[in-house]
Parts: structure tokens; sequence; C-alpha cells
């Protein structure tokens, strides 16, 4: 059941392990929501189910289509956040004036002071709001919904992970809440306050990833709306998000947030409705090739295990997934290289099968190590990164590494000979706790409290990049209004998840990323103990989309 669930897991991932190869995005597990006093079981097909608390405009069942709320495909620039009747305008970020967090509003200042990443600084608002203004919107109420999941495969594989596996639904509930009671108190958003409400799925999301029980997918999509959902914070990077399960959010006009490695063209056909933290897998395909092009072709494999490779050319192997969404992207991945005269010596596909992965793994390094491969490039789920480096000890073979990195416990699982020459590349630092603005923050909203989950952070960054749209969307709140507030985002300066920014069709804040290399005696940031990723280059970040930020052309890293 594990394995099975595992190979699942992988599907899903495995698209943005091909793109991020060169460039990736550090993903962990969350759990879910379960909100004490707000939970709903939903029932039948339409999911209305019974509620206890309050809820959004119209509640439960009973929902109107708010202002905006139009179809999936519709891109909105420049929407009014103050001009619906009514509605009384947000005065203009960095007017004069008091926040409703104590800042005194000048040129520059920022909503709080606690983090890099706060919006403009803008007026403490009186007026009138609208009230309803969309699905989800009251006066004082935006409610965000949390789909919980129903599937014993999950769980088996959460019990099977032993320490790297996330805590319970509600120490992440505990955290999130610490989270949101503090910027409710502390961001703009024009009387209202937001709430998260979970109900019980009646999809599998395991079975969605594979195509199957779409109905149930449909169904709690539907829920979502009729408890009156705003937003869905299931849609964070979470095994509860699904590809099938965004999409009939949008096609229900609630927005979500946390789609993984799909590309822009698709961000743009379910406009205004998805958004995601970390950058679409366009992005990083062209990032990765960039990261190549310019850092490793053409000069020696200075970080192989074996000498005589350090001595020769690079020679680049590449590892995929055989599924055909994932062989897209690979095709992608090649022929950008080819455009810089780079070309790839031996490419092979696997089966994302954990029951054969082993032994799939040992014909996948044999062939690497017959056509003289010194680079492997592996974009590959976290498993197989286990199986492939296991089997290259076995057959003395001491290649460098290209990969993914799944966190420093997953690094930990890997054979520690292989990986000590594996680099990688990262979205965001985790400094020793104390240093850590997530821990900071938290310790702001809880005195005296530790947090509750250690993947907290993953309950901050989602709180950062929800309430800065909300405040940039204005007290007009609706879908096209929520997009406005992401695309006009300020470039931010940078902090522990990098620097964020937005821009014309910017579905994903996150604009830079560093390389690193595997050090097996390294502390992690993440948890204290020894095995983490260290940063190359001395720290230096580099600008996704901007081929220059790379460095000169055809000079080696420094890690």
């Amino acid at each position: 059941m594990v394995r099975r669930y595992l190979a699942r897991l992988a599907r899903r991932y495995a698209p943005m392990a091909v793109a991020l190869a060169a460039l990736v995005l550090v993903l962990t597990l969350v759990p879910s929501i379960n909100q004490s006093g707000q939970h709903v079981q939903a029932t039948g097909s339409g999911g209305s189910g019974s509620m206890s608390g309050g809820t959004g405009a119209g509640g439960a069942g009973n929902v109107a289509v708010g202002a905006g709320a139009t179809g999936p495909g519709s891109t909105v620039a420049g929407a009014g956040s103050g001009s619906a009747a009514g509605v009384t305008p947000a005065a203009a970020s960095g007017s004069g004036g008091t926040t409703r967090s104590g800042v005194a509003c000048a040129s520059g200042a920022k909503q709080v002071t606690w983090t890099v990443y706060s919006p403009p600084c803008v007026p403490a608002y009186h007026g009138s709001n609208g009230g309803a203004t969309a699905a989800g919107v009251s006066g004082d109420t935006i409610t965000a919904v949390f789909r919980r999941t129903n599937s014993a495969e999950e769980k088996a594989a959460f019990a099977a992970a032993g320490s790297a596996a996330p805590g319970t639904d509600d120490q992440y509930l505990s955290d999130l809440r610490a989270y949101i009671d503090l910027f409710n108190r502390s961001y703009e958003l024009y009387g209202r306050h937001l709430v998260v409400k979970d109900y019980n799925g009646q999809g599998d999301n395991i079975a969605e990833d594979q195509g199957q029980d779409l109905q149930g997918a449909q169904a709690d999509a539907a829920t979502a709306r009729s408890m009156g959902g705003f937003m869905d914070l299931s849609s964070s990077p979470t095994l509860a998000s699904t590809q099938p399960y965004e999409e009939d959010l949008a096609q229900q006009h609630v927005i979500a947030i946390g789609a993984v490695g799909l590309p822009q063209s698709w961000f743009r056909q379910y406009a205004p409705y998805e958004y995601s933290i970390a950058p679409d897998g366009t992005k990083v395909v062209n990032a990765g090739i960039q990261g190549i092009c310019r850092r490793a072709a053409g000069m020696p494999a200075i970080f192989a295990g074996d000498p005589s490779y350090q001595r020769r050319t690079r020679t680049f192997g590449l590892i995929t997934p055989e599924n055909p969404q994932y062989m897209q992207e690979g095709d992608q991945f090649q022929s950008g290289l080819a455009s810089c005269g780079t070309t790839i010596a031996k490419r092979v596909s696997y089966s994302i099968n954990i029951s054969t992965e082993e032994q799939q793994s040992t014909s996948i390094m044999a062939q690497m190590r017959s056509a003289g491969v010194t680079t492997v490039i592996c974009g590959c789920d976290p498993i197989m990164e286990i199986f492939l480096s296991r089997s290259a000890d076995q057959q003395q073979y001491s290649p460098e590494w290209t990969v993914t990195p799944w966190l420093d416990p997953q690094g930990r699982e890997t054979s520690q000979n292989q990986w000590s020459h594996a680099g990688a590349a990262q979205a965001f630092t985790f400094p020793p706790k104390a240093q850590s603005e997530a821990y900071q923050v938290f310790k702001l909203a809880r005195p005296g409290q530790e947090p509750a989950e250690k993947y907290y952070v993953e309950a901050y960054w989602t709180s950062l990049y929800i309430f800065s749209a909300l405040q940039l969307a204005g007290p007009n709140l609706n879908a096209q209004t929520f997009q406005r507030g992401v695309f006009t985002e300020p470039t931010t300066p940078r902090g522990m998840f990098g620097t964020w920014a937005g821009g014309p069709e910017a579905y994903s804040p996150t604009v830079e990323g560093y390389l690193s290399h595997w050090n097996p005696n390294a502390v992690s940031g993440l948890d204290g103990m020894k095995g983490a990723w260290v940063a190359c280059e001395g720290g230096q970040w580099f600008r996704i989309d901007d081929p220059n930020s790379w460095g000169p052309p055809h000079t080696q890293l420094r890690c």
C-alpha cells in the first residue's frame, strides 16, 4: 500500500522534478486543516453538508455568484478595487495615516515591520466595503475552505515516513490559525477577516492523481462552493491538492492556490482562479536549460566522485519518468540544451512503479556507466533517487549528479557516497530556527508557545501570499481584483523565500533560486540534524527568467 502511494506521489511531482533537474523548488508534505468548531461533513453529490460556525456570503448551500464570478479563462487586468457602486475606495498605498498594525504610513513604508514580503502600507480603512462582493465574501468575512483527504494509502505512507512525516491535522491547524490571527489583526482586509473551514471530501486524492474517481473531485469542488468558499487552501502544496480537483474548483469559481509544475498555459486557461507559490513548469524548464548551458556544459566534471571523470569534459545523461507528460518536458529540456550545442549522451525513462524501481535502477545505472556519462541529470521521484544512488554504489560508478532536493530528511536516505557529489537548486532557505522569519513571526503571534508542526513554515508562506493579495485587491473583493492584487505585488527584498514579485501573468510570486550541494556533515536548519543541502556560489541567488543572472557563460560553479 505504501509503495503504491509513493508511486502516485511521484507521478504528481515528477513533471516538476524533470524541469528542476537544474532548478527546482523544495516541496514538503503538509497535513490538512481541521479547524475545531468549523468542521463540515460532506453529504450527497452536491456536498452541502451541515455546518457549525459562520458562513460566507449567502451561507452554505445558498451562495450567490458575486461580482466578477466569471468562468475560467477570463484574465482581467486593472479591475478597480474601489470603483463598484457603494464601495468606499481604499486610500492609496503610502498615504498619510496609520495602519491597523500601528505603522505610520509614509513613502516606502510597509504594512507590517516583521516581514520583507509585506505589501506597501495602507492607512486603516473606514467606509463601506460593499458587503457580499463575491461568493464566499461578506461584509465581515472571507471564507477559505480545506478538503480533508479520504485515502487510506496516504495515511499509511505518512505512518511509514517515520520522523520525516508531517504532524497531525490539528498541529498544522494550530500553526496556521496562529498566523491567520496575527495577519487578520495586522493586514488591511477592509473590514473583513479570513476564516478557514474544512470538510471531509468524498473523492480519493490519490485516485484522482491517476485520472480515477473524477466524480469525487467534482463533488468536493461543489462542496467547497456550497460552503461559501472564496478560496481553497488545500490547494497549497499538499496531498489534498490534485489537478482534477483544482480544475473543478475553477469551474466552481473558487480560487485555488498551489498547482505544482504545470505550464503557464494551464494557469492562463483557468484564470483568474489558479495560483501557485512554486514557479510554473514553463519557467523552471527554461531556467534549467540556462543553468546547464552557462555553468556546466563544455567543462570538466569536477564534482564527480571518480577522479578520471573530474578530468573529462562533461557527458550528460538524462533520467525521466516514462509518462507522456513528463517525456514531453524532458523533450523540451533536451531540445533546449541542443540550442547551446549540448547533447544528451544517454537518455533513459523509467516506470514510476515502486515495486520495480529498485530493479530498474540497476539497469539505468549500468546504461549510464556504459555510455560514459560523467554527469547524471535525474528528474526523478524521491524513491527512485534512493535506489539509483545505491545501485551506483553497487556498480562502483561515481558520477556527479544534478538532482531534485526532496528536503534534508529524504536526502539522508540516499547513498551518502553518491550524494556527496550531488548538486541541486533551491527556492528558499532554512536558517536555524531562532533566525527564521517564520519562527520569529510565530513568536509574535503566540508569545511563549512553540510551533506545533515541524513544517510550520508551509503555513507561514501560505499566509504571507494570500494576505498580501487580499490587501492589494482592495475592498471590492472578487476573483478579478484578487488577481489584480497578485499581479501588482511589488518586488520584495530577498528573504528566506528569495525574492517575490508580481507582473503580467505572475501566477507565482517566486522569481529566483540558488544552487546547492549535498553535505552529509552539515547541520540542517530545518531540523538540526546532520545532512543538509548547502548553498554554492557563496549563496548567490539567480533570477529564474534572466539568463544573465546565472553569471558569465562557461564558468564552473563554486560549491
